[in-house]
């Protein structure tokens, strides 16, 4: 017999939204937040003010009260911080792409390594200070995913879903903004007015961009044609993938990324790759040198996608086994290492679920680049296993990364170097590869 509950009419009142000041407050901004605002404090509670730096003396309104802590807006700056630039793009108020252009780029990598050092050290004395791994602060962006709604192609902005217009990024690649200037209007023109999605534009070593719309609805399969006879090469059209009905889909033209001096993966627009090819070039290299690959070994690479890592591994000789949940991108995996003749295999596996985590016979180095969830399911069962002693973390997530670190340090590991890759200049993301011994 089914059961019936009762139900509770009762409607509790409503909860009064907290009064905010609505004077100015003067504030002493004594650090960065992890998402790049001041930190400031004003009647024994934590204010962040947003644009604030360091060191500054500023004038601030409170925009959102909360119980621990309030947020405010930067109003007036009374004594400004020696390390604070003009931004480099004029659209930065708006936009919420980057956090950091107004803050000089020497005193973002001592921020962005700052953070990472108390990661590591867990409140003990330093043991050494992480390596940075930096190359240029603008122009370093080879793939971009534009917001298209209300007629507009642009970047989402701070603190909202609205949508900020970009004629030009100066983060982007020279590449992608030519595609960018090029396909607008005629991108524009296939979205109309009411339609909205996205524009992912991804650019390879040549110069070619692959343009993949995700887009809200349906696919309407002779205007996606048109469009691709719009596009002006060496950009082109690469799909159209919609929330509803079939897709539209061209030639299925690759592009390619380097990886090594000698060596270059295929992917498709949309495929993961890291953003930032020669950070990532960087810290494949540094990865390499601290596992110190010899002929004959076992390495196993996790969250492998393409075979980012382990296919410059596999170039050294040793064998190489890759794990991740991504079908197609293990297919292109194992395809690539059998015509580049690679000693590389690559397996579908749900690395966030134990009972489909592999770690092979005779394997004692691991590399894993987990996303920014980190991996602390695979991380148990690591520290579990006695035959690994060597691990490179390549982590996106600070707080994750924390977490899993504590895992493997209680089993014995310890932090022997690690790297602050600073994959994303001018804004507040921290990019970090740590190498692990036990």
């Amino acid at each position: 017999m089914a059961k019936h509950r009762a139900i509770n009419t009762f409607k509790p009142a409503k909860k009064a939204p907290a009064k905010v000041p609505s004077q100015l407050l003067d504030l002493q901004i004594e650090s960065l937040a992890d998402d790049g605002r001041g930190v400031a404090r004003y009647n024994n509670k934590v204010v962040f003010v947003g644009g604030a730096l360091p060191g500054e003396h500023v004038k601030a309104k409170i925009s959102r009260s909360h119980k621990r802590f309030d947020e405010a807006e930067l109003v007036e700056i009374n004594t400004q911080s020696p390390d604070r630039v003009t931004p480099i793009c004029a659209i930065y108020d708006q936009c919420g792409g980057c956090q950091l252009q107004h803050l000089d780029y020497q005193a973002q990598l001592n921020y962005k390594l700052a953070r990472l050092s108390k990661l590591i050290d867990g409140g003990e004395s330093p043991v050494f200070s992480p390596a940075i791994i930096q190359a240029s602060a603008t122009r370093y962006r080879h793939r971009a995913r534009l917001a298209y709604a209300n007629g507009e192609l642009g970047f989402k902005a701070k603190s909202s879903h609205s949508i900020v217009g970009v004629e030009q990024c100066p983060l982007l690649e020279d590449a992608i903004n030519t595609a960018l200037a090029k396909s607008r209007d005629s991108l524009a023109r296939y979205f109309g007015h009411k339609a909205s999605g996205e524009v992912v534009f991804s650019a390879d070593r040549d110069g070619r961009v692959g343009i993949r719309i995700q887009k809200d609805g349906f696919v309407d399969v002779k205007r996606s044609e048109q469009l691709a006879q719009n596009i002006a090469a060496p950009a082109f059209l690469h799909s159209v993938v919609g929330t509803k009905g079939p897709s539209w889909r061209g030639a299925g033209a690759s592009l390619s990324y380097q990886v090594t001096d000698s060596l270059t993966l295929r992917y498709q627009p949309g495929d993961f790759t890291q953003v930032n090819t020669a950070i990532n070039r960087q810290t494949i290299a540094q990865c390499i040198a601290w596992l110190a690959p010899e002929a004959d070994e076992l390495i196993a690479d996790y969250f492998c996608g393409l075979g980012n890592f382990s296919l410059a591994l596999a170039q050294s000789g040793v064998q190489v086994m890759g794990f991740d949940a991504g079908a197609g991108m293990i297919e292109c995996a194992n395809q690539q290492a059998l015509e580049k003749s690679l000693p590389a295999t690559y397996f579908c596996a749900d690395l966030f679920d134990p009972d489909a985590i592999t770690i092979p016979v005779g394997c004692r180095k691991v590399v894993l680049d987990p996303p920014r969830a980190g991996a602390k399911t695979l991380c148990e069962q690591l520290a579990a296993c006695q035959a690994i002693n060597c691990i490179v973390y390549i982590s996106c997530g600070p707080a994750s990364l924390a977490r899993d670190l504590a895992i493997l340090k209680q089993a014995g590991f310890k932090v022997d170097d690690a790297a602050m890759a600073d994959m994303f200049p001018h804004t507040h993301h921290v990019e970090s590869a740590v190498f692990l011994r036990r």
